[in-house]
């Protein structure tokens, strides 16, 4: 069986059996306890985890809302908020691999949610886009408990992945394009999604698409994946204000090269990136049809041995090669990089976030 054949069965193992209608959901998170938060400032977690130094501990000047991607691979269209399951493990190394770039300039605040389940992704009828509203609406709820509870007037940057970018981008619609709390946006880092810039002044008519290190009220989104690989037949489900649609992955997206934080084509390194591996005390990460929390061991690891360079490809994808390249394609789907979109370029995220905020005027 080819790999491409055993994606295709996994994705059909986890169809959920029922309707979105009928199916069970947990009850909606209440934000003011702080159960519900997978990292909250002054408080241990993974997100603090560095290859090199850790993040301090202190209050910071700045805030990142971080939304973690899809970890729930069950046959429920929603995941329930359960603390001894497989999801929330699988958020703590997203904590680990994702939000820790941005620990060391922001205070990271990071909602549990009830996310949309994986199939929803591959859903023919309407019930992946009720999930992915449920799971959006807790978000929602969320970041008005961030603002009304924690923000105190600080700038905020708004980060997610894959998942966590789709409801990024709506969230930055509703909460904050053409909102009072806009003057206090640095930029939001929605990687691993695709957002057509056809679509991009009807949803953020007072921001613009980053094209520099240091541009303000700005959007940054890439994909990543090897070098010429293509999405040509490829569909996402995409939202908009009038609702959900269909949007092609090959058209003109909003993709910047985190080497360089704009969209020129040539082929670039940066000898200061730390890309970094995720390390596990047992294997749960590879296992997606765990549903028990393994209560494993996360470090992370500086990858010092090998390099690789990146450029902003014509299907706006960030199209990457190198050694360090060849070594992970055989964790890769046909050369797509999407798992790796984040820990690839965490060092470069890293410099970015700390050289956008500073650069901030309030």
């Amino acid at each position: 069986m080819t790999a491409k054949e055993k994606y295709l069965k996994f994705i059909e193992s986890v169809r959920p059996q029922a309707s979105f209608s009928d199916d069970e959901q947990s009850e909606p998170p209440n934000y003011l306890n702080d159960d519900y938060w997978a990292a909250l400032p002054g408080r241990d977690g993974f997100h603090l985890l560095s290859p090199d130094h850790a993040p301090s501990s202190e209050l910071k000047d700045y805030d990142v809302f971080y939304i973690h991607p899809t970890g729930y691979f069950q046959t429920h269209w929603n995941a329930p908020l359960d603390p001894e399951s497989a999801a929330y493990e699988r958020t703590n190394s997203h904590l680990a691999t994702q939000a820790s770039a941005f620990a060391e300039t922001c205070n990271v605040y990071a909602p549990y949610y009830r996310q949309a389940t994986y199939y929803s992704f591959f859903d023919e009828d309407s019930n992946g886009y009720k999930a992915q509203d449920l799971a959006y609406s807790d978000l929602s709820n969320a970041f008005c408990a961030y603002l009304e509870n924690h923000n105190q007037g600080r700038p905020f940057i708004i980060a997610g992945h894959s998942q966590g970018a789709l409801h990024g981008q709506r969230l930055v619609h509703e909460h904050i394009s053409q909102q009072p709390i806009r003057e206090l946006f640095i930029a939001a880092y929605l990687i691993g999604y695709i957002l057509p810039i056809k679509h991009f002044d009807q949803l953020y008519p007072d921001l613009i698409i980053s094209n520099d290190a240091e541009d303000q009220s700005s959007i940054i989104s890439w994909c990543t994946g090897t070098k010429d690989f293509r999405r040509s037949r490829a569909h996402s489900m995409f939202w908009l204000p009038e609702g959900w649609c269909q949007e092609p992955m090959e058209q003109p997206l909003v993709c910047q090269n985190p080497f360089s934080w704009n969209t020129k084509s040539d082929w670039i390194s940066d000898e200061n990136n730390l890309s970094i591996r995720l390390k596990a005390s047992n294997l749960f990460l590879a296992d997606y049809y765990a549903k028990k929390h393994s209560h494993s061991d996360l470090t992370i690891d500086a990858i010092n041995d090998l390099s690789f360079e990146a450029r902003h490809s014509e299907n706006s994808m960030i199209e990457t090669q190198g050694p360090l390249i060849e070594k992970m394609k055989s964790f890769t789907t046909g050369g797509d990089l999407h798992n790796f979109d984040v820990s690839l370029f965490w060092g470069a995220i890293r410099q970015n976030v700390r050289r956008r905020a500073h650069a901030f005027k309030k």
